[in-house]
């Protein structure tokens, strides 16, 4: 009896000095959040998106050795379309109605990542989302890169729906600024 419980002492206690490991799992659906306008375009708009990005968003280590990895689900490259053409139609805009050829706004997903230091006790975690678009309209092309980063601190391991909304707030906020760039405005017109 003496060595049974020897043993579950030492098995409980390799295991909390080894932290625990999980993997959290999460969907990356931007929400726009634009005025509705009477905005209209003569052209087709074609939007198109790219990533070089895996599905793998980063890691996460706290203080107390809690391990987890996070993954999204779900076709960050269409979240993101379905967002901006969401955004361009609440403006006014018709992306598939118009005269040819078409505005060419072309949407690369450069950045997104979830990355955490330890001080201390605490961690603090670095969310970043960054878009690189590409408008060729109008005899024009526009470039312009967009970003948003967050810093959050934790004492223990946040819930797999936190990071979610954490990750969610900062591609909406990264797509919002995409769409309300004035030179964007202005060639789609």
């Amino acid at each position: 009896m003496l060595n049974k419980q020897l043993f579950l002492t030492l098995s409980l206690s390799t295991l909390l000095l080894a932290g625990c490991s999980t993997t959290h799992y999460i969907s990356i659906t931007p929400q726009e959040n634009v005025k509705t306008a009477t905005l209209s375009n003569e052209r087709v708009i074609d939007v198109t998106t790219s990533t070089k990005l895996t599905n793998a968003v980063g890691s996460i280590k706290t203080g107390i050795n809690e391990r987890a990895d996070i993954f999204t689900t779900n076709d960050v490259k269409q979240s993101v379309k379905d967002s901006v053409l969401s955004g361009l139609r609440k403006m006014g805009f018709t992306p598939d109605q118009g005269l040819m050829p078409a505005a060419d706004l072309q949407i690369e997903i450069t950045k997104m990542s979830y990355t955490t230091k330890v001080e201390t006790l605490k961690t603090v975690a670095t969310l970043e989302f960054e878009l690189k678009a590409t408008l060729a309209a109008k005899g024009q092309t526009y470039k312009a890169n967009y970003g948003s980063q967050k810093v959050r601190e934790y004492g223990t391991m946040p819930y797999q729906q936190a990071i979610q909304d954490d990750m969610n707030a900062l591609a909406s906020q990264t797509v919002n600024r995409l769409l309300s760039d004035p030179n964007i405005i202005a060639l789609l017109k």
